[in-house]
Order: C-alpha cells, then sequence, then structure tokens
C-alpha cells in the first residue's frame, strides 16, 4: 500500500460541506469545526491500525469556523481527530470501526470510517400510517432484549428486535419508538472530559471513576446507528432492522435528544440525513429550543412523523413558517390525569373525560401512562414511592410526583387480594390507554408486568433493573393476552379509533350524538367533584364496518370508586342489545355485572374499580318476531 503520511502535496482545502467524511472526486473531504480556538489534527489510519497521515485542519479553514481538507487516500481507512493532544472522535462521522462494547470505560475510542451507500433497500417504502390507525410501542434497543429471557440470538442488538418482530405482530404494534439509538457516549464521569467541542465523549481511559448513562440522553453523534448495538456493522445492520420492519407493516420513529449546547442549525439536517439514509418514518424530539418552525417548513420532512412534547402549536397550524401534518404532542398530561383517576383521586372526572376524546385533527395527541422516565404498568399499582438507591444518589434523583399507589402493600406481596386488585388496576390503566381517541403508545414489557422493582429512574442500569425481562407465568400471560384482546377491539372497530374528534353531536341526524355520557340516569350524566364513576356511549352509527354494514354502538363504564356503583343504560335502536364485551375484574367479581345484564333491566352494577365494556348485538327474539310477522302478512296477502 502506498505510504501517504506527511504528503502534504495530498491535502487541499475543501468546500467547508457537508460536515463529516465524505468521498469526493479527488479523494476524501473531511469536514469539521473548532469551536473555540486550540490545536486540531486529523489522523488517518490504514487497515493495519498504522497511520498513514495526519492533516493541520486549522490550516484549511473554509468558512465560517469550519476546516475542510480533501485527502487523496484510499476508501478503506479510518480516522479520528486530536484536539489540543487529545484524541477524540468526529461528532460528524458516519460510520465506525465499531469495535468497543457498550459500557466499555476503558477500551480505545472507535475510529470513524467512510460512509457508502451500498444497501439493497429493493422495494421498501415509508408506510405513512394514518395517526388513527397506530399502536405505538417505546423501546430501548439494548434493554429490549439484553436479557437471556428474551431467547434471542443477538441479545441488545438492532438484529435482535428483528427477531422480536412476531412478538410486535401478535400482540398488534405497528409502530416502534426508540430510545436514542445514534452514537452517544455511554460512559459519564465526574470531571468534564476535554473534547473537540462540546460533547461528552471519553478522552481519559485511566479514569476509573465513571458511571453508565444507560438511556442516551446526552450530546452524541447524531449521523449514526450507534456501534455497540450492532455486531460490527451498524449502518448496515441499522438499515435491515428499518427494512424487516417495515415489511411487517411496522414504522420506525427514532428519539433524538439535542441539548441546550447543540447547534440547532444541524437539526434540519440530522432529520433529513436519517429520512434519506435510514428510511424512518419519523422523530420524536426532546430538548429545548427546537426549531420547530424550520422543521415544519422543511419539504423533505412533511411525509415523516414529527413528535416533540412542546412547541408552537398556533404557528405552525396557522402555517406561519409552514405545515407539516404529522406533527404531534406526546402527552404527559393524559398521563397525569389518567394516573390519579386511576387511583380513585376526586376531582378527577371532568379532566379524564376530556383526556379521553382529545383527538385534534391539525396537530396530533400520543397518549400514554407510562414511559421509559418513571414506573412500569406493575410498578405505578406496586409503590407508592420510588426505590432509586441502587442509583447511589440517596434516592434524590427520579419524578417524586408518581401519581401511584401500591394496593395496600409498598413492592412485593403473596397476599391474593393485593395481587387481584393490582391485576385489575394494570387492566383499568390498559383500558385507559387503549380506547382513548388520540394515538396509544405503550412501553415496552407492559404487556407482561415487567417490573424495576420500584426504581422510576433507571438511567444508569444497564442491567436486569433498565432491561426488560422476558417472563412468562399465569399472570403475565393473563396480561399479555388482554392487552392483545384490546387492541384487537380497537383495531377491529374504526369507531373506537376514529379520524375525528368526537363532537357530543347529533350531526348525522341519525338519533344518537357520536359521544353520550350517562350516570345513574341515562342521558343525566352528573360531574360532582366526589364522584369517581361515569358511563359513555359511542355510537356506531359514525363508522362503517363495511360498506354496507354500520359499526357497533359501545357502552364503557368507568367505575374507579372502592363501591360497587348501577350505570343507566342508554335504549338501543330496535332490534339490538347490549352485551357485555369485556371486563377489567375477574370471573367471580364480574358475576354481577352478567347477572343484571341477564335480567333484561335497563342497568348493568359495575364492581368497584372495575371497566365494563358493553356493546350492542342483534336481538334474536325480537328479529325472530318480525320475521315472523313478516312472513305471516306475505302468506294474507297471497290468500287474498
Amino acid at each position: 500500500m502506498t505510504d501517504y503520511k506527511g504528503s502534504k502535496l495530498n491535502h487541499v482545502t475543501g468546500v467547508g460541506y457537508p460536515m463529516g467524511a465524505v468521498p469526493s472526486s479527488d479523494g476524501i473531504q473531511f469536514t469539521t469545526c473548532i469551536p473555540y480556538k486550540r490545536t486540531l489534527e486529523l489522523l488517518i489510519y490504514n487497515e493495519k491500525g498504522d497511520m498513514i497521515d495526519h492533516v493541520n485542519m486549522d490550516a484549511h479553514r473554509a468558512a465560517n469556523g469550519t476546516c475542510s481538507c480533501v485527502v487523496k487516500v484510499p476508501g478503506n481507512i479510518s480516522y479520528c481527530y486530536e484536539a489540543d493532544g487529545i484524541r477524540v472522535f468526529d461528532t460528524f462521522a458516519r460510520n465506525s470501526t465499531s469495535s468497543r462494547k457498550f459500557g466499555d470505560g476503558k477500551g480505545a475510542v472507535d475510529n470513524g470510517k467512510i460512509y457508502t451507500d451500498s444497501f439493497d433497500w429493493g422495494d421498501d417504502k415509508l408506510l405513512s400510517l394514518a395517526f388513527n390507525d397506530i399502536i405505538a410501542y417505546q423501546l430501548h434497543v439494548r434493554g429490549f432484549t439484553a436479557h437471556s429471557s428474551s431467547k434471542v440470538k443477538n441479545r441488545g442488538k438492532f438484529a435482535g428486535i428483528v427477531e422480536k418482530i412476531p412478538h410486535l405482530k401478535d400482540l398488534g404494534i405497528n409502530q416502534i419508538v426508540l430510545m436514542p439509538c445514534y452514537e452517544f457516549d455511554e460512559i459519564t464521569r465526574k470531571s468534564k472530559a476535554k473534547t473537540m467541542d462540546s460533547i461528552d465523549y471519553k478522552t481519559d481511559p485511566s479514569d476509573d471513576s465513571c458511571r453508565i448513562n444507560f438511556w442516551g440522553f446526552t450530546p452524541g453523534c447524531y449521523y449514526m446507528p450507534k456501534a455497540s448495538y450492532s455486531n460490527g456493522d451498524p449502518v448496515n445492520e441499522f438499515k435491515s432492522m428499518v427494512k424487516a420492519l417495515h415489511a411487517s407493516g411496522i414504522e420506525v420513529i427514532m428519539r433524538f435528544y439535542f441539548p441546550d449546547t447543540a447547534n440547532k442549525a444541524f437539526i434540519p439536517d440530522i432529520l433529513e440525513y436519517w429520512a434519506r439514509q435510514y428510511h424512518v418514518d419519523g422523530f420524536f424530539l426532546m430538548g429545548s429550543d427546537i426549531p420547530m418552525d424550520m422543521i415544519a417548513a422543511n419539504v423533505y420532512l412533511r411525509d415523516r412523523k414529527i413528535y416533540n412534547p412542546f412547541f408552537d402549536k398556533d404557528s405552525i397550524v396557522n402555517r406561519k413558517y409552514g405545515y407539516n401534518k404529522n406533527m404531534a404532542f406526546v402527552n404527559s398530561d393524559f398521563m397525569n390525569t389518567c394516573r390519579k383517576y386511576l387511583k380513585s383521586d376526586e376531582n378527577q372526572l371532568a379532566d379524564f373525560l376530556y383526556r379521553q376524546r382529545l383527538n385534534p385533527s391539525d396537530v396530533h395527541t400520543i397518549n400514554y401512562i407510562t414511559d421509559y422516565c418513571g414506573f412500569t404498568l406493575r410498578d405505578l399499582v406496586s409503590y407508592d414511592y420510588k426505590h432509586n438507591e441502587d442509583n447511589k444518589e440517596d434516592n434524590t434523583d427520579g419524578e417524586n410526583f408518581n401519581y401511584s399507589w401500591n394496593c395496600g402493600v409498598e413492592g412485593m406481596s403473596r397476599k391474593k387480594s393485593i395481587l387481584s386488585l393490582r391485576l385489575k388496576q394494570i387492566k383499568n390503566a390498559l383500558v385507559f390507554v387503549l380506547l382513548a381517541q388520540g394515538t396509544p403508545m405503550l412501553l415496552a414489557g407492559d404487556e407482561f408486568c415487567n417490573t424495576q422493582n420500584g426504581n422510576n429512574n433507571p438511567y444508569c442500569q444497564d442491567n436486569e433493573t433498565g432491561w426488560v425481562v422476558w417472563k412468562q407465568n399465569n399472570t403475565t400471560m393473563e396480561i399479555y393476552d388482554f392487552t392483545k384482546l384490546l387492541i384487537k377491539l380497537r383495531m377491529s372497530h374504526p369507531v373506537l379509533h376514529p379520524e375525528r374528534e368526537f363532537r357530543i353531536m347529533d350531526y348525522a341526524a341519525c338519533g344518537f350524538p357520536d359521544l353520550s355520557y350517562h350516570g345513574d340516569m341515562a342521558w343525566n350524566p352528573r360531574f360532582d367533584n366526589h364522584l369517581r364513576h361515569i358511563g359513555l356511549m359511542i355510537c356506531g352509527k359514525y363508522a362503517r364496518l363495511s360498506r354496507i354494514k354500520e359499526d357497533d354502538f359501545f357502552f364503557v363504564a368507568y367505575n374507579m370508586h372502592w363501591e360497587n356503583h348501577t350505570f343507566a343504560l342508554p335504549k338501543l335502536s330496535k332490534g339490538l342489545k347490549w352485551k357485555v364485551c369485556l371486563l377489567t375484574c375477574d370471573t367471580s367479581a364480574g358475576r354481577i355485572v352478567y347477572k343484571t345484564i341477564d335480567e333484561g333491566v335497563d342497568s348493568v352494577t359495575v364492581p368497584d374499580r372495575t371497566i365494563a365494556i358493553l356493546t350492542s348485538e342483534e336481538n334474536a327474539v325480537e328479529n325472530n318476531t318480525a320475521e315472523n310477522d313478516k312472513e305471516k302478512r306475505k302468506i294474507k296477502d297471497d290468500r287474498g
């Protein structure tokens, strides 16, 4: 191989764009920036790891502080920078040597590699699912399959998610939301590392006082997949994962965290890059001062979903900067309200019903009751207080206001009454999310009662606490089957996932409003601050199962009181009657519901802390009578 070391004739100042290392007609262009005045050397290595060239980047300034140099070297090289004598990774790198394992605080920093676009996408294309048709599922790439109970070959990898596609499909998931899976340094230290910019990257392998940032909400290298989530080829393994998920009808949304120090001008370019090169379906943006106006106006991102907890909705909806019809709020208000109502707090009924029907058509809403930060669903009904002692911060970290209830015992319990109540509360919470009118998002593992043992902030727990543990027993299978049934119920009935928000009006002139509320008396709801039960009816005439068949009516009786309550049932159209579709209580308690329905009265009694879902069905007796009367009239006419 030709020795290029020290050959300044091979160094030509570049044009300064794009950032990173990209092939050009004259070699490879390396472009970066020096945020502060200090030395910056580019070090280039061959396949054996021998340095074959180095460049003083300060001598190749292009414009606006960027340093850009075209170097005549072969494409199979690796490289890094040296800032003030300290070896650092290129924060604009598109690929890397991918040799360091996750959590390795002493191994050498990976070198950057040249990105080549040789992946065969075949006929892959965006799924472009409508928001009302989405069942979202958020997960951590490593934590999802790192535990041996996941029973996958590629534990903690992009390929491990591919192995779990049958699970996602069986459950009914059609969108996954990935926690940060671009390149970031998971090693954190007490003293801030010196780097070429403000990014906190590993520079001192001798420093043993390090911890793991398992989640990845730290500044990172935003143009490449995380190398340690791959088996050595992060670029193609990430693309293979996306392609396989798309082939199974599952969208891919990526979380990105941009701290205050991030250059906001790069954000649209970063998103465009992942959209073009990796075919991702959308982005969940986190951090302050995200340029949502620039993103909404970007024509290359208008077919991608954009999630964000906070942005100026009015400016975007009024098209002050541009308009993206795929933008959505991630609704923490839904979570807090539902948690309060779940544990029977006072004065929650009106707000709960508002959150349940909130479904704006201009900027969509994503509903969830558990998130990566906070309790899992099982812990939400098992702990009153956070238990973050293992984080070694004296239990001062994490959210103090969790709106949780342990059902009578803090933590683990073998008491049957406690376990039965917790199981019922988990089911109630799932109904809250999956029957609300926005887009539901589940947390990985909640479908089979995954626990973090009361830790509501396992950001540093790269172990069983932070991982999903795939347990299988009677309880976990009961919750899994219930979750699966709820998703199937929602997706099988258009009236349960409408495109537009209910108006609580009879605008179809069919005799029923699209949504109505009921209490002890039909059509006469009460929302007093002390009440914790309400019935709502969804009219099937506002949606169709087929071109000629209307959807069913549904009556959902929410009883979060600690006493039984009787709900008046509104009268249905002629030829229809109510039947029990689903209950969140156990079989023994559920008998009271079936008993009152079977008696044929216009009411139903629902046990304490229980949700009963009723649906309409044809009344066989009335229909048979009507058919007989019709036949008699026909015979009479024939004799006439």
